[in-house]
């Protein structure tokens, strides 16, 4: 028994390890159980964590959406991680991590199961909860933009807004979480933001006016949205405004809620509490 349980447990760590170069999903533990019937149609929550290659963040910004995502992800969840690109030159976007962690069995259920499935199915959700987040941080990590920043051209509104439009189209999960990480900072021939290399103050309304009509409506899918990195110039190193943040802030509240989601909360840069 001792030797068949650590044998599935190597078969296991495999699995994981081959997930990560493959497609990062993660293997189910009621398959590996063998008691799939058991297993819940729909994630209890889906996790998007969005990544705007066009920014730069510093250290400490890295690690925060590291810790948000650590203190987040519960046993039910779906997680993606998303890098795209805001630059109308280069757009492209990579689902680096796509994964559910699975939720843990009813006491009913726990009866209906033999002991040996038990077994199989509480070491693999041993493993789930630290090998597999390990895979959500090694992904992570792979997706934050490096190079030195510059400013390109972006179409932030538009670029986000079709990605979020395919990314949350297979939504069924009673919530979604949408973690965007990016200085949201919009710098097209439609509107730039920017001013001599900081945030300058909008009027938000304004603004808005002029991307209305390229808002898909339900795009997010009903997504509470939390940003991290809004306003984050020159390394953070470049002041910008309180009102320049605010104007930046009503812009995409509008933004977004014409897109179908609910801005939650609003890093400029750091997000001050956890994401709940």
């Amino acid at each position: 028994m001792k030797k068949a349980l650590v044998l599935g447990m190597m078969a296991l760590a495999s699995q994981l390890a081959f997930a990560s170069e493959a497609r990062d999903d993660l293997k189910s533990c009621y398959d590996y159980a063998q008691i799939t019937d058991m297993k819940p149609a729909t994630p209890l929550r889906d996790i998007v964590v969005m990544v705007d290659q066009t920014v730069n963040l510093d250290t400490k910004l890295k690690k925060t959406v590291h810790r948000q995502v650590q203190q987040l992800v519960e046993p039910g969840d779906r997680i993606r991680i998303v890098s795209f690109s805001a630059n109308a030159q280069g757009r492209y976007t990579d689902v680096t991590f796509d994964g559910q962690f699975d939720q843990t069995l009813a006491q009913d259920q726990r009866n209906a199961a033999n002991r040996l499935a038990l077994n199989k199915f509480d070491n693999c959700m041993a493993m789930q909860s630290t090998k597999a987040i390990e895979l959500v941080h090694k992904q992570l990590k792979g997706s934050f933009h490096d190079s030195s920043q510059h400013y390109p051209k972006t179409e932030l509104v538009g670029s986000l807004l079709t990605v979020s439009e395919d990314v949350f189209a297979d939504i069924q999960s009673e919530r979604t979480i949408l973690i965007l990480v990016s200085d949201m900072i919009e710098n097209s021939d439609v509107s730039s933001f920017y001013s001599q290399g900081h945030v300058r103050p909008i009027d938000a309304s304004q603004e808005f006016a002029k991307f209305a009509d390229i808002i898909p409506q339900g795009a997010l899918n009903n997504a509470d949205v939390f940003v991290i990195g809004g306003g984050y110039v020159q390394g953070g190193k470049a002041y910008s405004s309180q009102a320049a943040m605010r104007s930046l802030e009503s812009f995409w509240q509008q933004v977004i809620a014409q897109a179908g989601g609910q801005l939650v909360k609003f890093g400029a840069p750091q997000l001050l509490t956890d994401i709940q």
